[in-house]
């Protein structure tokens, strides 16, 4: 949780250091301050247990951090990115004390409250004391660097966890953005360096809650908290960043974030197509609407091995306007991102705090707006099925909380193009739907040079008539024909 980061903020004006969890603002920091999130990783979790506070369960980590729990944390990830990303967690020696390691005049119950602007400095050194153990005890972390930002060894480390049994909730804490104190190599200030591996960056959950540690250890992938720091609404709901209580019935990514990581089988909409869109969890289907840095994500979801408290299947449709406090700043991709140190503002009012000018917002299939005035989710109501449908406000009028107009517009009220109608679910699970955006220049844009996910898999409707498997000028002249055909029946009807 990085609301845990709120206090540091007076401490960064001197600071100038490039961006960190920014929901991939930037994609050019993976190693100084992101984890790669494609492709096999190597992970090292760290027990820290203090006496006197319930004792962490080995068997318990071993099980939850082991590729065969089908509710643990590796085959969420490997869900959740369509087994893009491959994580395998080593369980490193447990680091115990018999008193607490923090100052006792300052945490008297070694217990660290939120905002505590005393457990810093404590906390860095605790962290620096704790990777040096482990090195003793004789783990070899070069086995940790198996992956980097061109897939293969940086000398930056694939992930490093920390699980401590005193009260704690969490942190993603960029150590090497606030280190001034020793690297453990000779050096002064930036990351820990340990057998020629640097590490920027820790993910830390407290009270042995290895659940958190699933929402901790994604912001090492560079994402950012979707839930509503300021308490005036639970934020972000269907999203692994937003709103979950981590409960064991782990909530999957949002279309958005799955969007970013390159964890979705995009289909970019152009004109009115009718759309088969297969359950998000096995397919990765994420139709868009829109381009630039507002648009409409959609995607299947309902129950399966994660997502279990949804009791039904429905559409999920989410507003994205990535202009909200510079998740980016450029108009133009591929995206440069936020500027330095940007992350910091994000901390402070986060980006889903305003609720109704999120930078991820759950679009309502009631239009009753009760999640914006912090009423339940409710997905029976929430979720777009049979009978449900989204079109333009013809007021063409700015959304908010005194103007609640339920429609498919921008932010700013101009119309977005962008319809959803005749919804149907198939006994497969998956849904049909027709969906409208606008007519041209929707295919064009990319979230990266190459590689999966970083253009759609598809723009703009594919005929469905046989003729795309016809090969040869004599067979396509034919289909063309048949076509021409079926077109002048259909319309002396």
């Amino acid at each position: 949780m990085l609301r845990r980061l709120a206090f540091l903020g007076l401490l960064l004006p001197a600071l100038a250091f490039a961006d960190y969890m920014d929901h991939f603002a930037q994609r050019d920091d993976v190693g100084p301050r992101k984890a790669p999130s494609l492709g096999d990783a190597r992970l090292l979790l760290i027990p820290v247990e203090v006496k006197g506070f319930p004792p962490i369960d080995r068997a318990r980590l071993e099980r939850f951090f082991s590729p065969d729990d089908e509710a643990g944390f590796v085959r969420f990830y490997e869900t959740a990115s369509l087994g893009r990303y491959r994580p395998r967690v080593t369980i490193g020696p447990t680091i115990s004390y018999d008193v607490c390691p923090l100052p006792v005049t300052q945490f008297p119950r070694c217990s660290v409250a939120r905002g505590d602007i005393n457990a810093f400095s404590a906390g860095i050194d605790l962290l620096r004391e704790a990777v040096r153990k482990t090195d003793e005890a004789g783990i070899d972390f070069t086995q940790f660097d198996v992956n980097g930002r061109a897939g293969a060894p940086d000398r930056w480390a694939d992930g490093v966890m920390f699980l401590t049994n005193v009260p704690f909730g969490g942190i993603a804490f960029p150590f090497a953005y606030f280190n001034r104190g020793d690297t453990l190599n000779g050096g002064v200030g930036g990351p820990l360096v340990v057998d020629g591996i640097r590490i920027s960056h820790f993910a830390v959950a407290g009270d042995s809650d290895v659940l958190v540690m699933v929402h901790e250890f994604a912001h090492l992938l560079g994402l950012t908290d979707l839930y509503d720091e300021a308490g005036n609404y639970a934020g972000l709901q269907l999203s692994v960043m937003g709103a979950w209580l981590y409960d064991p019935k782990i909530v999957l990514p949002d279309a958005e974030t799955r969007f970013r990581l390159r964890w979705a089988n995009w289909l970019q909409v152009q004109g009115r197509q009718r759309l088969t869109l297969r359950p998000v969890e096995t397919s990765g289907d994420v139709a868009r609407v829109g381009i630039g840095d507002e648009y409409f994500l959609i995607e299947n979801r309902g129950p399966g091995a994660f997502d279990q408290r949804l009791p039904l299947r429905g559409l999920a449709v989410f507003h994205v306007d990535r202009n909200v406090q510079s998740v980016s700043a450029q108009g133009s991709f591929p995206k440069l991102g936020a500027k330095e140190g940007d992350f910091v503002n994000r901390i402070l009012d986060c980006v889903n705090c305003d609720a109704w000018h999120p930078y991820v917002r759950l679009v309502q299939a009631d239009g009753a707006f009760d999640l914006e005035n912090n009423r339940p989710f409710v997905p029976a109501d929430d979720l777009f099925t049979p009978g449900t449908f989204f079109l333009n406000d013809a007021s063409n009028s700015a959304r908010s909380k005194s103007n609640p107009v339920n429609g498919s517009n921008f932010y700013s009220g101009q119309p977005s193009g962008f319809a959803l109608n005749d919804v149907r679910l198939l006994a497969d699970g998956s849904i049909e739907v027709t969906l409208d955006a606008p007519s041209s220049g929707q295919c064009e844009e990319r979230l990266c040079a190459e590689g999966e996910g970083c253009a759609p898999v598809r723009c703009a409707e594919t005929l469905k008539t046989g003729c795309s498997a016809a090969t040869g000028t004599p067979l396509l002249a034919l289909c063309v024909l048949l076509l021409e055909q079926r077109f002048r029946r259909r319309h002396r009807r």
